[in-house]
């Protein structure tokens, strides 16, 4: 977007004063604006469970969607003589939160006597995540036509849009094609305890990524939490909900970035996770040290050469 832009441009200068910055009237007033947003697409209608493909009401966009950037999508169906996906009509279109400021609830206490105010904040304890759009809470637009969309209506608000995942091909003798169900898969790289991180009560990491994703979309199949720390194994999994039993693995080791290190982290996501699977990857191990090179070795893997990072759908 024009305003995750603005931010791109002035970041050099920005990120040594960043809450001055982000304290000045207009950005002030953007973030504010951003942020209700956000958490009013986040809380629409919380009790339901996701219970299969379906319908949500035709929305507009408003002005501050305006504000957030976009995820656009292409409509491929498969070949099965040539075994490959071809480029048809339709696309599609997703918001996404834009990258501004601190990229971190702005409301938040990490400005101090700076952080903004506003009515019936959301709460200020380090761990903020009002400002964050997960795919399901996200209006999407899409058509299987060639035309461009109207920003005044046929938005879904709400949802799982057609690009979630896909079915994998599979061919067979005699040509026979059949197609593999894609999988949920969550992978957190600094998971702590499922219920609570052992530091703060109030910083639970499994559980809100299991509430949050499970209120919008299917049950995550796999479930994967690597911690260092060691943990009490009794304690981890008595934490877990019923339906986490089986599909939740503890990695409570270190992983590595060494080439050719049975734990390297790059190399694990590329076993478990497949194109075609919805992917929720979560980095915070507290190392900057340790994360930077993890990061980096996403963006040098060429998603379009098999390349780790092309399995992300969300970082």
């Amino acid at each position: 977007s024009e305003y995750e832009q603005a931010w791109f441009d002035q970041i050099e200068f920005a990120q040594t004063n960043i809450c001055n910055v982000v304290a000045q009237p207009e950005n002030a007033e953007a973030s504010t604006k951003l942020v209700k947003r956000t958490m009013e697409l986040t809380s629409l209608d919380t009790s339901h469970k996701f219970t299969g493909s379906e319908a949500f009401p035709s929305a507009a966009l408003n002005e501050t969607d305006k504000m957030m950037s976009r995820m656009h999508y292409n409509r491929t169906c498969y070949d099965s003589k040539t075994e490959t996906f071809k480029q048809v009509e339709g696309k599609g279109i997703q918001l996404i939160e834009p990258l501004w400021g601190m990229l971190r609830d702005p409301f938040d206490k990490w400005c101090e006597g700076q952080s903004l105010k506003m009515d019936n904040p959301p709460e200020a304890n380090g761990q903020s995540k009002a400002h964050i759009m997960p795919q399901g809470y996200a209006p999407y637009w899409y058509t299987l036509a060639n035309e461009d969309p109207k920003e005044a209506s046929g938005w879904t608000s709400h949802g799982l849009p057609p690009w979630h995942t896909s079915l994998r091909p599979s061919k067979h003798q005699n040509d026979f094609v059949s197609f593999a169900s894609p999988q949920s898969i969550h992978i957190d790289l600094g998971s702590s305890y499922f219920g609570k991180w052992t530091a703060d009560a109030s910083a639970s990491s499994g559980q809100w990524f299991y509430d949050t994703y499970h209120a919008r979309g299917p049950s995550f199949d796999r479930f994967i939490a690597v911690e260092l720390e060691v943990l009490d194994d009794n304690i981890a999994f008595e934490q877990l909900p019923p339906d986490l039993v089986g599909v939740y693995t503890l990695m409570n080791v270190g992983l590595s970035m060494d080439k050719g290190n049975k734990l390297n982290v790059i190399d694990m996501i590329k076993r478990v996770v497949k194109p075609e699977d919805f992917f929720v990857f979560k980095l915070d191990i507290d190392g900057a040290g340790i994360e930077e090179p993890i990061v980096k070795s996403l963006l040098e893997d060429d998603p379009n050469n098999g390349g780790a990072s092309g399995l992300v759908d969300e970082l």
